[in-house]
């Protein structure tokens, strides 16, 4: 894929992104007017992202005990909740155990991630197994073998699919990368097939012993990663962002540091579907990188997505985060504080906090018990709203409930 006309894309698609929202031009491509939201925020409500709200308590056992963050996979017709060690498998209409999706570590089926990229087209998980391998599993727990991907350069850190192919981002963690790869094409048995650079210019590549410190600040779902090197140079980075998800059969990419959204093809390479304008807000070119100048500085980093709408999240600074949402029908953008949560104004259960979407357009929570509990005694009529019934029943150590939006 020519590297010339993704760089004379980008250009266009980050000039686009210094227009106001009434400037979109002949209307191909969706600007999310971030700037205009921030200045005039307003309250999120769980009816902008569904009509429906349903709850799923998973069922508590020893052989299912989910420890501490959790993370959450909705599928077709299952819930796969992702632990340190393992990955549980549920019913997603009645929250009964199913069974679970391998486990963590160095045996010859162990993975290395507990962040697997799920492949709708073949039902299979595939898990990444450092340094240079995916292993597979289906739903029902069954191993399904390994992929070995093509290196070096070292494994992509998030995984997609495409027709065939294996769909991985580098994305650039403290300066590790070799290359300027932004995607790399992958056969099923794990050989590169094409790639696409990235837009953003090559930084110095460093190695692990180039590294003084490294700090962590979790910013919402992401979190913002400073490295620190012995030449006394900085690197900031994003980990647990979006980069790639499916909607409506269309693959999308968002690169870290670049305000576009593209769709993705092996015809045509990437095509920008929408564009973060964020204007005076942005950052600077030194800031993408480097972490300095970052007040009063607002960057897209996690994005879910469905017929209806786009969920994101955008980091201020290194203060706080806010929440917004982009309806795709109206083409209107709104934003609030990430604290305060989606008021749920359809049930008026806890504000909403959603942390995946299903291919069916589901988005999706985890809640713990025991902030279902405080909940309920702290608002008593609760227990007559008929919608709540599924978590009068929840005990203090039970497993968490999937609250579903849709």
């Amino acid at each position: 894929m020519n590297k010339k006309w993704m760089y004379a894309m980008g250009a266009a698609c980050m000039l686009a992104a210094c227009r106001p929202a009434a400037e979109k031009g002949n209307g191909t491509l969706n600007v999310i007017d971030v700037a205009g939201a921030y200045e005039q925020q307003t309250e999120l409500k769980v009816s902008d992202l569904g009509r429906h709200v349903r709850y799923v308590p998973l069922e508590t056992t020893d052989s299912c005990l989910v420890g501490n963050n959790p993370k959450i996979m909705v599928l077709e017709k299952q819930l796969v909740v992702l632990t340190n060690q393992t990955a549980y498998c549920f019913d997603k209409e009645s929250g009964r155990f199913l069974n679970a999706i391998g486990h963590t570590g160095e045996d010859p089926r162990g993975y290395s991630t507990n962040e697997p990229a799920y492949n709708p087209r073949n039902g299979l998980f595939y898990f990444v197994r450092y340094p240079d391998q995916l292993q597979r599993y289906d739903a029902q727990g069954r191993y399904q073998g390994k992929v070995k991907i093509e290196t070096p350069p070292n494994l992509p850190t998030s995984f997609a699919f495409l027709d065939t192919l294996i769909v991985g981002h580098y994305n650039n963690l403290a300066q590790m990368n070799k290359h300027n790869r932004a995607l790399g094409f992958f056969t099923e048995s794990g050989l590169l097939t094409d790639t696409i650079e990235s837009i953003l210019p090559p930084l110095p590549p460093m190695d692990i012993s180039d590294i003084a410190s490294i700090s962590v600040i979790r910013l919402g779902i992401a979190q913002a990663i400073f490295s620190q090197f012995k030449d006394g140079s900085r690197s900031f980075s994003i980990h647990g962002g979006t980069s790639l998800w499916e909607e409506d059969g269309r693959m999308r990419f968002k690169e870290p540091f670049n305000d576009t959204i593209y769709n993705v093809s092996m015809a045509d390479g990437l095509t920008p579907w929408a564009v973060f304008s964020i204007e005076k807000y942005g950052l600077e070119p030194k800031a993408r990188w480097s972490g300095e100048e970052l007040d009063g500085k607002l960057l897209p980093v996690f994005m879910l997505e469905n017929q209806r709408a786009v969920f994101f999240q955008c980091m201020e600074g290194m203060k706080k985060t806010l929440n917004g949402i982009y309806d795709k029908q109206a083409g209107t953008t709104r934003m609030c504080d990430e604290e305060k949560g989606l008021t749920d104004d359809v049930n008026h259960f806890l504000p909403f906090r959603p942390s995946a979407c299903s291919a069916q357009g589901e988005y999706a929570q985890l809640v713990e018990a025991a902030d279902v509990l405080d909940f309920l005694d702290e608002n008593p009529e609760a227990k007559d709203n008929s919608a709540l019934a599924p978590l009068l029943k929840m005990g203090e150590e039970d497993n968490p409930v999937v609250v579903l939006v849709y």
